[in-house]
């Protein structure tokens, strides 16, 4: 019995010392706060003007009408007490969010409560700037709860605009009431730390960038046509261009249509694609032109890899320059846009550095295979530059320039390149991934049966390049029939 006993008396002393090491913390770091409000400061003043006048006149009625107004004030203090006993609060706040999109944050509140329900309860949020340097809050979102009542839950949703682009974190919640009577007001902080990205904002590419791009690519691979198109996977049909190889024209659909049509390979839509920014300011008097052109340079640059990602196959980079120039690189995917939204909604300005550091950071392959888009602020002699580098001579220099697009946004270079539309971007991104993925699996579907072999049915298919509105191309299939 005795060897039973020292257990159970020990339970005791451990429920005890837990319960002073948490009222310690609770002290030095407490969590519950009691304020008497303005109204409540009034309410007191003149409780005490009543108590001063019946015991300077005497007057025992006036002394119990002050005594008797004390009871809210008490209750005030400890039913705001009860008012928020077993209650839980969950925030519900997207990862991120596009820059000119409204950030929308869900509240929910639970009352666990069997009977007592929650009355005139308000939540006050705090979302501060996550990098150096930064202090204070830059959005305190508010909802306000009328009632809950016991063992059920109410959801409110804050909506707002988002600030800049950037890395922000949601700090503690405080979740108050000033019920029964509005005199005191106590509020409990709860620990619910979050993280918030936003992302520059998204535009559409116009049908003049589609053009440019692809202009770059056949100039570049007009010679390997040939060769390379053997190794890639077969992708449609075109119309013919100059330069184009006689091999490779599909004879039967240019017999049906009147016009000579050629075979589409993957080789140029999975070229390896390098994005260089140059976020250049100078050190003092910069115009707020010059910081517009820096925006709009990042935000060309997140469109750019959101357009590229939508299709796997492609190696995309991105490098920036500074005093420390960096890179980031992979394989084109959902994963590696978010990695490189977060980089483009952390990065700054600089007046340090330039592009030849940047060039010495790239790959090898990059160097010597992929599109470069370099966007900038500021006026750039790229040859100057590519011969700067460390890694490139005269003649790897030449080579490099012949697959280099640069933009001065400063120079108004990317307005005809850019369209920012007012929508939701972050469903746009949904939209455009969820789509690129459906016509992944119907071309593959459509491949395994056959149909755009333009042998498998008597009448043929023709694939026909459209560009829509938004000037994006695609392609479309029909049958070619008698037409």
């Amino acid at each position: 019995m005795i060897a039973d006993e020292r257990p159970r008396a020990s339970r005791p002393k451990k429920r005890r010392a837990g319960g002073l090491a948490r009222g310690l913390i609770q002290a030095l770091v407490p969590t519950e706060r009691t304020l008497v409000t303005r109204e409540g400061f009034g309410y007191f003043g003149v409780m005490l003007v009543l108590l001063a006048a019946g015991m300077l006149q005497q007057i025992n009625l006036i002394l119990l009408v002050a005594t008797t107004a004390a009871g809210p004030f008490v209750a005030s203090w400890f039913g705001s007490r009860a008012m928020l006993r077993r209650l839980s609060v969950l925030r519900r706040s997207p990862g991120y969010v596009f820059a000119g999109d409204p950030l929308v944050v869900d509240y929910t509140l639970e009352n666990g409560r069997r009977r007592m329900a929650a009355l005139a309860l308000f939540l006050e949020d705090q979302l501060v700037s996550a990098e150096r340097g930064a202090s204070g809050a830059v959005l305190t979102p508010k909802v306000f709860f009328p009632r809950v009542v016991a063992r059920d839950r109410a959801r409110m949703r804050w909506e707002g605009e988002p600030p800049r682009r950037g890395n922000y974190r949601f700090q503690n919640l405080d979740l108050g009431t000033r019920a029964p009577f509005g005199i005191v007001e106590r509020r409990v902080t709860v620990p619910l730390p979050e993280s918030l990205f936003v992302y520059p904002r998204i535009g559409r590419l116009t049908r003049r960038w589609f053009q440019l791009q692809r202009q770059t690519s056949e100039n570049r691979l007009g010679r390997r046509h040939d060769r390379s198109a053997q190794q890639e996977e077969y992708h449609g049909l075109r119309d013919y261009r100059s330069g184009d190889s006689p091999r490779w024209i599909h004879w039967r659909t240019s017999a049906r249509r009147g016009e000579l049509m050629v075979k589409e390979f993957e080789q140029q839509n999975e070229q390896d694609l390098a994005i260089l920014i140059d976020p250049w300011l100078p050190r003092t008097k910069v115009p707020p032109e010059q910081r517009e052109a820096v925006e709009q340079a990042i935000s060309f640059a997140a469109t750019v890899c959101l357009e590229t990602c939508r299709r796997q196959g492609r190696r995309l980079v991105l490098g920036w320059t500074g005093p420390a120039p960096g890179v980031i690189q992979g394989p084109a995917s959902v994963k590696l846009l978010h990695e490189l939204l977060e980089q483009l909604a952390v990065l700054r300005p600089v007046n340090e550095g330039g592009l030849a550091d940047l060039i010495d950071a790239l790959p090898p392959p990059t160097l010597r295979d992929a599109l470069l888009i370099v966007v900038g602020t500021r006026p750039l002699n790229l040859m100057e530059e590519a011969e700067r580098s460390a890694r490139l001579n005269a003649t790897s220099a030449r080579s490099l320039m012949g697959r280099v697009l640069a933009f001065n946004a400063a120079q108004g270079e990317l307005d005809g390149l850019i369209q920012f539309a007012e929508e939701d971007t972050r469903g746009l991104l949904e939209q455009r991934l969820s789509t690129a993925e459906a016509d992944r699996f119907t071309t593959q579907d459509e491949r395994r049966r056959g149909i755009f072999s333009g042998e498998a049915e008597d009448e043929g298919v023709i694939i026909e390049e459209t560009v829509s509105s938004d000037g994006v191309p695609a392609w479309r299939a029909r049958k070619g029939g008698g037409s």
